[in-house]
This record gives C-alpha cells, sequence and structure tokens, in this order.
C-alpha cells in the first residue's frame, strides 16, 4: 500500500490505495471540525473518481454539522475566489492537480480563499481524523449552488473579475486579434478557456476540451508534455498556445512556432507585465528561476524567497505588501485578483502584454536572460537525503537551508529538496550554459546515490 501523503498542500494518494472515500469522509469531518463556524464550499477537478471522494468529503463536513456548498467541477481558482466572495469558513477542492490519473487529493482552504499557512497545516494534521459515528444533532444539509445554473456557475464568475482587473484592456486585446490555442488537458479550463478567449476576441482553437477527466497526456504541462499542442499552434497558425494543468491554477506558454518556453516563463514574464503598471515587491519560491531576480533588478524592487508552496508565497506577499508573484511551475499570483496560483488569469495577463507591447511572444521571452535549468525526479528507495555531506562536497557557495537545501554558486545554482506532493526528491539546477546545468545535476544526483 502506498503512504498517504500528507503536507502544507493538503492530503494526496492514490485512489483506492492510500486514499479511499472512508478517509476522505474522516478529513472532511476533521475538517468541519478545525474551521470556525460558517459554510463550507466544496468543489473538484475532472478526474472519474472525483465524484465519490468529494461525496464522501461532503458527507465528512455535513456530519460534523457544516453546510456544505458544493459548486461541483470547477478551477482551483475559482473556489478560492468563491470561498472569498461568499465570506464562507472555508473550502476543499477535491483535486490532485498535476498528478497522474490515479491520484486524487484534498487541498484544503481556510477563510479569504487562502490555503492553509504551514502552522494551521500542522496544526489540523496533528489531530487524527475521528472516524466514528456522527451525533445526529450536528449533521446539516448539503445546499447546491452555483452548479446547474450557467448564469451563476462560480467559474464564470472567476472568469467576469479576470475581464474587471485594472490591469486587463479588453478592448485593447481585442484590437490585436490574437489567434489562441489552447491544452486544456480534458481538465478543467474544458469549462471556461474559450469563455475567457472569447470575451478578450480571439480566435481560438481548443484541444483536449472534453472533461471527462482522461488525460491525454501526463498532466503537468512541461515542455516534454506540449508536443500536441505545438502541433495545434502551427496548423492553426496561431499567436501563442497555453497549456493548462487539471484543476487550471498552473499555465505553461507556446510560442507562434509551437515551441514550449518553458513553465519558468509564466511567472517571470507576467510579473515584468505588472511591475510596469504598478511597482512593489515581490516574491516568489526557492526553486524558482533567476530569471524573477532580473525581472526584480530591472523593475528597481525587492524580490522575497520563500519555501516552496504556494502559501508560504502568498504569506509572504501579504506581509510586504507584495504586487505579484507566484512559482516557477507555471503559478502567477496576482493580488489584486486574489491570493492563489491562476492558470486562466495568468493567460489574460500575457496576453495584455502582448498587446501593449505589440510584440511576439518570442520577442518578449528573448528579452529575458538566457538561462538553462534541469528538473529531475529522484525516487529514493528509502535512502535518506544527506544535506550536510552534499553541503561540504561543494565547499564555496551560499547555502540555504529552509527547504531540503540550495546552494548558489558563482555559475548556477542547485537545489534538492523532498516533494510535498509526491513520495521522490526533486532536484533542480540553472545556469547560463546548458552543459553546466546538467553537470550539476550530476554531480548532485550523484552525491546520493
Amino acid at each position: 500500500m502506498t503512504k498517504l501523503l500528507t503536507s502544507v498542500s493538503g492530503i494526496r494518494g492514490i485512489v483506492g490505495d492510500s486514499l479511499t472515500p472512508e478517509i476522505a469522509m474522516a478529513y472532511g469531518r476533521a475538517f468541519g471540525g478545525f474551521l470556525k463556524r460558517g459554510d463550507v464550499v466544496l468543489g473538484r477537478d475532472t478526474r472519474f473518481h472525483g465524484p465519490m471522494i468529494a461525496a464522501a468529503v461532503a458527507a465528512g463536513l455535513m456530519s460534523s454539522g457544516r453546510n456544505v456548498i458544493d459548486i461541483g467541477v470547477a478551477t482551483t481558482p475559482a473556489i478560492e475566489y468563491a470561498v472569498r466572495e461568499m465570506m464562507a469558513s472555508g473550502g476543499i477542492a477535491v483535486t490532485a492537480s498535476h498528478n497522474p490519473i490515479e491520484y486524487n487529493a484534498l487541498k484544503l482552504i481556510g477563510p479569504g480563499g487562502l490555503f492553509l499557512t504551514e502552522s494551521q497545516g500542522k496544526r489540523f494534521m496533528k489531530s487524527t481524523p475521528a472516524t466514528g459515528a456522527p451525533r445526529g444533532d450536528k449533521i446539516r444539509r448539503q445546499v447546491r449552488i452555483g452548479f446547474y445554473d450557467i448564469k451563476e456557475g462560480w467559474d464564470l464568475r472567476h472568469i467576469q473579475a479576470i475581464l474587471g482587473l485594472k490591469l486587463i484592456d479588453q478592448k485593447m486585446i481585442a484590437r490585436a486579434k490574437f489567434r489562441v490555442a489552447g491544452d486544456c488537458v480534458n481538465g478543467t479550463a474544458s469549462f471556461v478557456a474559450a469563455e475567457l478567449f472569447n470575451a478578450l476576441g480571439c480566435e481560438v482553437k481548443l484541444i483536449n476540451a472534453v472533461p471527462d477527466g482522461n488525460f491525454p497526456r501526463p498532466p503537468e504541462p512541461t515542455p516534454d508534455n506540449l508536443k500536441q499542442l505545438g502541433r495545434a499552434v502551427r496548423s492553426f497558425k496561431a499567436d501563442i498556445g497555453f497549456a493548462f494543468d487539471p484543476d487550471s491554477d498552473r499555465l505553461a506558454i507556446v510560442d507562434g512556432e509551437g515551441r514550449p518556453l518553458g513553465e519558468e516563463y509564466t511567472l517571470a514574464l507576467g510579473m515584468r507585465y505588472i511591475l510596469r503598471r504598478q511597482k512593489g515587491p515581490i516574491a516568489v519560491n526557492l526553486s524558482s528561476s533567476m530569471l524573477n531576480d532580473f525581472v526584480a533588478r530591472e523593475a528597481g524592487v525587492d524580490i522575497y524567497r520563500t519555501k516552496v508552496g504556494e502559501i508560504n508565497v502568498t504569506e509572504k506577499l501579504r506581509r510586504v505588501g507584495g504586487v505579484a508573484g507566484g512559482e516557477g511551475n507555471g503559478g502567477l499570483i496576482y493580488p489584486e485578483m486574489h491570493y492563489g496560483r491562476d492558470g486562466l488569469m495568468a493567460a489574460a495577463v500575457i496576453l495584455q502584454y502582448l498587446a501593449a507591447e505589440r510584440k511576439t511572444i518570442f520577442e518578449l521571452a528573448q528579452e529575458l536572460p538566457k538561462t538553462y535549468m534541469v528538473k529531475r525526479k529522484i525516487t529514493l528507495g528509502g535512502r535518506r537525503l544527506k544535506f550536510d555531506e552534499i553541503a561540504r562536497s561543494f565547499g564555496k557557495g551560499r547555502v540555504d537551508k529552509r527547504d531540503g537545501i540550495k546552494i548558489v554558486l558563482d555559475n548556477g545554482w542547485f537545489q534538492l529538496r523532498l516533494s510535498n506532493t509526491e513520495p521522490i526528491a526533486r532536484l533542480i539546477t540553472e545556469a547560463c550554459d546548458a552543459s553546466l546545468a546538467t553537470e550539476l545535476a550530476d554531480r548532485v544526483e550523484k552525491l546520493i546515490a
């Protein structure tokens, strides 16, 4: 049996193995008891086992005395937005995000539409979910709103909020007459990506937009997984291609020739445009590219780095009054919208950037320094990561132990850390030379062999 993963990111496991309806119901009941009084929003992605897990979560929440507002299939950003706008006590997004189809997860959302902080998450995880029978006098009802009536759908309300941002000029984007190709991976963007792009006056071609949860490609929007989108861009003669993950909080970009830019560019380019309109500090995680340091220097603003985990970036942005931030996996956060990674909002920001600059996405990407990243997943097989030994083997270099180990060298950097979402270690290196990035990754991997 695989291990149920619990972290600041929520509860995650393989359905029918480490994650069962009984476990989902127990955690739903525990979370209902953990939150302050009020309704709880529930939504899910398109995975075929989503209805089963969501129903179990709803049962657990109701048995704890919570009214459940079930908004059905929705993007994670829309669920966060709904929690905030309805002033609910919290919410649960039933989604394993970029993980393979056999996984599902409970992303735990607190008041204001924010994920639980690290301290809140630790307090919640310390208590073992109750599995006993619920008290009859506590059981509440399930309320379904915004699911059947398309005018009331929270996904569409979320799109309208994006269009209403001062940063977004619908008429300017429409005048550019962009041709956009999108890969929705048969996930939650399948419902609303066309709504957004049509509202912005784009001609649209969507692929993998049947929301049945049968992912036609590995769900993580990394360059190796975007070949089909590249072909769609070329055949449609699109100006740009956008790739979403199943719950639509991450976005990757393909240029007009069908070439993936790499998911790191979504954050760097998105923040670069935001900083041209609004000055202020930015925050990214330790794993994100040094492209973001260039963006901060260019704008003359401070950049803060945090541990991996969306809420860690969010907390830093709130503390320093940040104007933008996110994670280099394609997750842009714009506080004027909400404090969460948002793939659809990121797509609108990138289109606004193209329209304002009257340049191609390739030209804008070329304005950033050229760096090369290597990202590897390492199965440990019971081995422990000996961070101190690794640090000593490199001698010189700035060492950061906030999240695994990160060492910044004269010609690049690397980070080695345990994953929050998979039973693996993640190794990331970056340098201004491709061979150096690879050599650095090889050297680190040998130290843990």
